[in-house]
């Protein structure tokens, strides 16, 4: 039991963090914060918001020098991959970039 815990654990650990190929960034911001502080935010730590999710507090971010962007650089709680992010969007959306 131990072990199947541990591997699905492990497994959700993995496949949510970003990769290092990976340019944009889906983050999760201070739920104090919004749309327009996290806009400032990240523009003034060197990057720009691609688009917010279907919560003003969820962003996929991108760094100007094209570096895999960080949670800590820009102030978000913590960083996902896109793909997971994405889960986040409106279902009616047409134009998914995922």
């Amino acid at each position: 039991m131990m072990f199947a815990l541990a591997g699905v654990l492990l497994l959700v650990l993995l496949s949510y963090r970003p990769s290092d190929g990976m340019a944009g960034v889906g983050m999760v911001f201070p739920l104090s914060l919004s749309e327009d502080e996290i806009l400032s935010q990240v523009g003034a730590a060197g990057g720009r918001v691609v688009r917010f999710g279907g919560f003003g507090h969820m962003a996929v971010v991108v760094r100007d020098d094209g570096m895999v962007p960080k949670a800590d650089d820009f102030g978000a709680m913590f960083a996902l991959s896109p793909l997971v992010a994405s889960v986040c969007f409106d279902s009616g959306e047409t134009s998914n970039p995922f």
